[in-house]
């Protein structure tokens, strides 16, 4: 079978990421004839898309929606509109069936099927066996675990398909892509230690997509990635997509050293929990190549930490501030939320003079990205917002919805104001 698989296009005006889930894919399918496109790197996107289905002629064309938007209140792309233009283009030229997958579609997979009937298959969650499975019986997509499709006019579902193995799968194909087409933005080159995430944080969906244990891959094959990722396709920089990297602690030790080990010189970003940040485990990250710490604290007192469902207290926050603060090497991110749960001006003003005691003592080693809550399905933050008046229960959210506390609502619009001053 001829198999196209296409990353959804995100507009523009966003860094291509490059489309690991479909280079996972890819290495399961191996059997079939398949050719990749990403039209976030093509400058004629939706042409080009039209030019190589008419070209390739494919019988199965595979389509990963990664996000449903921007999840930026001020500015919202909504890429959700994309994927239908992109649907457009296909079938102006080609009768191939249609599967879309990826977490921004398994969000909403029963929305989007029912949205848009020229969806012919939907894949829920992890893909790996599922999209293999489904093109060996593509006439038959009730035996297959995991897969939405169409009956008498009906939208249904053959029901939940497990989780993958991730020590049982080949690794990524990422010749699926040309690896050159990603040299200004390698930072988006992701790499994956583990799937699932056992924090509780109200907003987030990763629970939802890949389940609250953590399921690890071995050291070793994660650094055999790496390793195949610098020796075949030249690329020495990249970054860890799992929720935080350094949970368990154990395994993120074993990984470093093991890229340590083998002498590899690569630059790499990941996302950290600052509860238990020990100067030996940082002086160890930077010394396997981390340039990036990036951190979530989200709030700046007890009491929204703890609404937001966090694992860390402020005393965690500051504490790890002045360790990251003391040793050279690496950029610090800062990721907040303008107005959560349980907010108060007082909380509001001492996060912004964090914020900026920071740059004063870090100068450009530190940044900080200030934003809005977008209001997800499947989490404690959507029952919330509907308790709170901000939603209806079972309101569609396919369209994007935004929280903020409605006893400081004032604290996002100053805010807003104020980047809008800074040109921003």
């Amino acid at each position: 079978m001829k198999v196209l698989l296409v990353q959804s296009y995100i507009g523009g005006n966003e860094p291509p990421v490059f489309p690991l889930g479909l280079a996972c894919i890819k290495a399961q399918i191996a059997n079939h004839d398949v050719r990749g496109f990403d039209t976030n790197t093509s400058k004629r996107p939706f042409e080009e898309l039209k030019e190589i289905v008419e070209d390739f002629s494919p019988d199965a064309i595979g389509i990963s929606l990664r996000n449903i938007d921007s999840t930026n209140k001020r500015e919202v792309v909504f890429y959700y509109s994309y994927l239908k233009k992109a649907i457009d283009e296909i079938k102006a030229v080609s009768n191939a069936k249609i599967i879309v997958g990826g977490s921004g579609f398994s969000m909403f997979a029963r929305e989007i099927m029912e949205d848009e009937p020229r969806v012919d298959y939907g894949v829920f969650l992890e893909g790996e066996r599922t999209v293999s499975a489904l093109f060996d019986n593509l006439g038959t997509p009730e035996l297959i675990k995991g897969v939405f499709y169409r009956k008498d006019g009906n939208v249904v579902f053959s029901g939940h398909g497990g989780q993958v193995d991730l020590n049982g799968v080949n690794l990524p194909d990422r010749e699926i892509i040309p690896a050159s087409d990603y040299k200004e933005v390698m930072e988006t080159i992701g790499i994956e230690t583990k799937r699932g995430c056992a924090l509780k944080c109200v907003y987030c969906i990763y629970g939802f997509l890949n389940g609250k244990e953590y399921r690890l891959r071995a050291p070793k094959r994660v650094v055999d990635d790496i390793e195949l990722l610098l020796k075949e396709n030249g690329i020495d920089t990249f970054t860890f997509v799992d929720s935080v990297f350094n949970i368990p602690l154990t395994h993120a030790e074993d990984i470093c050293n093991e890229i340590i080990k083998r002498g590899l010189k690569v630059k790499w970003s990941a996302w950290f929990s600052e509860k238990g940040l020990k100067k030996e485990f940082v002086e160890l990250v930077k010394t396997a190549g981390c340039r990036k710490i990036i951190l979530s604290p989200d709030g700046y007192s007890e009491k929204v930490l703890k609404s937001l469902g966090k694992n860390i207290t402020k005393k965690d926050i500051l504490e790890s501030y002045e360790l990251l603060k003391s040793i050279d090497g690496y950029e610090v991110c800062y990721n907040f939320f303008k107005n959560p749960p349980d907010q108060s001006i007082t909380a509001f003003l001492s996060m912004l003079f964090f914020s900026l005691k920071a740059k004063m003592q870090m100068g450009g080693r530190v940044h900080f990205e200030f934003n809005s809550m977008r209001v997800e399905p499947h989490t404690k933050l959507y029952q919330i917002a509907i308790k709170e008046g901000f939603v209806k229960d079972k309101e569609n959210l396919l369209y994007p919805k935004y929280y903020t506390n409605p006893r400081t609502f004032y604290i996002e619009k100053m805010f807003n104001l104020i980047l809008r001053l800074k040109g921003k």
